[in-house]
């Protein structure tokens, strides 16, 4: 008794239909197995009646091809017990054309299927085991089907698990980079801030408050995102064409200018648009810029716009800057107090500057004093810094550039350094803290 697998296309781990091959020449089982090597099935042979059927005792065979004449126990008595014990296996009898009579009786008793006759045709078999297993063969190739499916399912989940994480991943990555962009934006516009007003202590102090103002009035006013931060941007650069007048211009009050310095003033807002013409992200804020003159009864400059005609980042520009100026002396000379300032705002709303503007100044311009502290933050010295301290304001150096922007945190470095250029330069800094990063007992500036 022996037993061969042919080997088949599908998995060898799918249940494959049984075909056993019962003959007493090795020559022939042997032959025959090599011939259904190419069908999807699983060959176990034995060379006798009775070793076949021990093997079916142990065995599930789907498929009987057996000899007809055999020692012992002819095929024709295998295949009627076989029928008897193991009906649903099918029952293929393989004769010589001599064997009619005993053919004859395998049909009768053993209940064959079919039989072939020796010598057979190679693709004859194969087709005729086909036939008789496609079902059994076609339930095989589905589970073979179902279990390469279930597979790819599950290499898909962990590709897409796999997925999930690099995208978590990589748009982490991206966030920090766009993070680091903005950063690296809103310095190189508070860096441009910076240089315009170096030429100007007075202006160059009060820049941070105009565009925080100036911004709060923009979202008071429903404007989307985008414009808000244009108006704070153009707020902040709003002074750029100023790069163009002499020491002397920028010491005088707009008041005592001559022809010539009123001319190149009003040039002013036109060269900082151009400035900004090379940066798209700025483009709108050029816009503002340029319409910053611009009044409400289009008697402004430089394109005589009004109404609902110039830009309401141009408006809010214009009461802001206009305020400020009036609070630093830059018109008479003389430095308003805030709530004259207020008043004159107010006194050419209509006229100069538009009403929906002037009224949310009016609600909101205490808020911002230069010199009025909030509630969660502090002014100290810089011998009273400590790291971890977070500011709460800009630090601006003695000629009002930008050192440190709101919110950094300090630390040892930072700290010494701030402490050596305030020697070095002989100006005291003002720096401005929140209140819960202060140890207790540490002095006020």
């Amino acid at each position: 008794m022996q037993a061969e697998i042919a080997p088949s296309e599908v998995q060898q781990d799918a249940v494959k239909p049984i075909v056993l091959l019962v003959d007493d020449e090795e020559n022939i089982l042997k032959s025959l197995t090599r011939t259904l090597r190419k069908c999807a099935v699983d060959v176990v042979t034995a060379t006798s009646g009775k070793d076949a059927l021990y093997i079916m005792e142990n065995t599930d065979v789907d498929l009987i091809i057996s000899d007809m004449r055999m020692p012992g126990m002819s095929g024709a008595e295998f295949l009627e017990i076989a029928a008897r014990d193991y009906p649903k296996a099918i029952r293929i009898l393989l004769t010589g054309y001599a064997d009619l009579e005993s053919t004859i009786a395998a049909v009768n008793k053993g209940k064959i299927a079919c039989y072939m006759n020796k010598p057979w045709n190679d693709d004859e078999i194969r087709q005729i085991v086909n036939d008789n297993l496609r079902s059994k063969i076609l339930e095989v190739k589905n589970q073979q089907l179902s279990r390469e499916l279930l597979e790819k399912n599950k290499q898909l989940e962990e590709l897409n698990g796999h997925l999930e994480e690099k995208v978590a991943k990589r748009t982490e990555q991206l966030d920090q980079a766009l993070k680091e962009i903005n950063q690296s934006y809103e310095h190189m516009v508070t860096l441009a801030s910076s240089i315009a007003a170096m030429r100007d202590e007075k202006a160059a102090k009060a820049s941070t408050v105009k565009a925080a103002m100036a911004e709060e009035i923009a979202l008071k006013l429903g404007m989307p995102d985008d414009e808000v931060a244009a108006v704070r941007d153009a707020m902040l650069l709003c002074d750029l064409g100023k790069m163009c007048f002499s020491d002397r211009m920028l010491s005088k009050p707009y008041s005592e200018f001559d022809g010539e310095e009123l001319k190149l003033f009003k040039q002013y807002p036109i060269l900082g648009e151009a400035a900004l013409l090379g940066v798209p992200d700025l483009f709108m804020a050029g816009v503002y810029i340029r319409n910053q003159f611009e009044r409400f009864d289009g008697s402004g400059f430089p394109d005589k716009l009004s109404g609902e005609r110039i830009p309401n980042g141009s408006l809010i520009l214009a009461v802001v800057r206009d305020y400020v100026d009036l609070v630093l002396g830059k018109y008479t000379g003389s430095e308003y107090e805030e709530h004259k300032a207020k008043n004159e705002i107010v006194r050419f709303s209509g006229v100069r500057y538009d009403p929906r503007i002037v009224d949310i100044f009016v609600e909101i311009y205490q808020d911002f004093s230069t010199d009025k502290l909030d509630d969660g933050e502090k002014l100290i010295s810089v011998s009273a810094l400590r790291p971890s301290m977070m500011l709460s304001r800009n630090l601006l150096s003695g000629r009002g550039m930008v050192l440190l922007k709101r919110g950094h945190i300090l630390d040892d470095h930072v700290i010494d350094k701030i402490v050596n250029l305030e020697q070095t330069s002989g100006d005291k800094l003002d720096v401005y803290v929140l209140i819960e990063e202060i140890e207790p007992g540490i002095p006020e500036g």
